[in-house]
């Protein structure tokens, strides 16, 4: 609806009524339009009234432009950034690939030579001696350093998936039981409908996975994991009690080799979010939205899967 013609018609009927008002006060509306200067006077009144009608018509309609031209250009500057960082995600994750092929060829087979050095050297001290128990620390630390080459590896690597209509309750059975097996005695609840989504069920196992034994080494003795459908898409949460995240980390949360632990590889949510995006997906955290104030990550697939066969790469 043209909002000039609104205006118009509200200015229109606005000027009835006030003629209506001068003549209930005794001004004689009929005997002025009579005559020519009367008749001019009235049709100046009214319009005058329209014009002001339509006129503001007009402005309150190019307002209402400028607030979807506004909101438009606002979502379309978002999307910009978002496209930006996803580039600079992707260069980033690129420049990662080349880093480890070079390491794993430059590096490993080294490392493999020291190791095994280090392990006949040994054989020439006696066990609980100083240098005997030299190089079991190096060889202790060369295993750490090829776990980081491997889990490099595994990071720059694409992983073809295997779609299929995947039931949730099993994806998360498995992934809450390899868990608490892993952590000990950390408490892992299960809260999850009966749903199915399209998608790679070892994949979706090793992304909640991830997620659980995170919290546990956060400090979390009792995780929960609940799963629900709604509007096409599907919500994994997985809450804990641990003492969440600092708001100064969260920036850098799912950034490549950054963590807060002294050990590990800062690799884990970053596979992690590249496989549900490969999914079509994508992981969300809620600091202090978990049981007691804990952390809650949010994983999000469409139920139907990606709209078209991807690479987590």
């Amino acid at each position: 609806m043209r909002w000039e013609w609104i205006g118009l018609a509200a200015a229109s009927g606005l000027a009835a009524v006030d003629l209506a008002l001068f003549a209930w006060v005794g001004l004689d509306v009929g005997g002025l339009s009579r005559t020519a200067a009367g008749a001019m006077v009235l049709g100046s009144f009214v319009v005058g009234y329209a014009a002001l009608g339509w006129v503001g018509g007009k402005l309150w309609s190019a307002r209402q432009r400028a607030r979807a031209h506004r909101a438009r250009i606002q979502a379309q500057l978002e999307a910009l950034e978002d496209s930006r960082a996803r580039l600079a995600q992707a260069e980033k994750l690129a420049a990662l690939g080349r880093l480890a092929a070079g390491i794993a060829h430059e590096v490993r087979n080294p490392l493999g030579v020291i190791r095994a050095s280090a392990s006949m050297v040994q054989e020439a001290f006696d066990r609980g001696s100083d240098d005997h128990r030299a190089c079991d620390l190096i060889r202790d630390e060369i295993d750490r350093l090829d776990g980081l080459i491997a889990a490099l590896l595994t990071f720059a690597k694409p992983t073809r998936m295997t779609l299929g209509e995947t039931e949730v309750g099993p994806v998360v059975e498995r992934a809450a039981a390899l868990a608490e097996e892993a952590t000990g005695g950390l408490s892992v609840r299960r809260d999850v409908a009966p749903l199915s989504v399209r998608a790679d069920a070892d994949l979706l196992v090793q992304v909640l996975l991830g997620l659980v034994v995170n919290a546990a080494e956060a400090g979390a003795r009792a995780v929960t994991i609940t799963a629900a459908e709604g509007e096409g898409v599907l919500r994994v949460e997985v809450a804990d009690d641990g003492p969440g995240i600092e708001d100064v980390d969260l920036p850098r949360l799912f950034e490549p080799f950054f963590t807060t632990k002294e050990t590990g590889t800062g690799l884990g949510l970053s596979m992690a979010l590249r496989m549900v995006e490969a999914h079509g997906g994508g992981i969300d955290f809620a600091p202090r939205g978990g049981i007691e104030g804990g952390a809650r990550f949010v994983v999000t697939l469409p139920a139907a899967g990606p709209s078209r066969a991807v690479e987590a790469a």
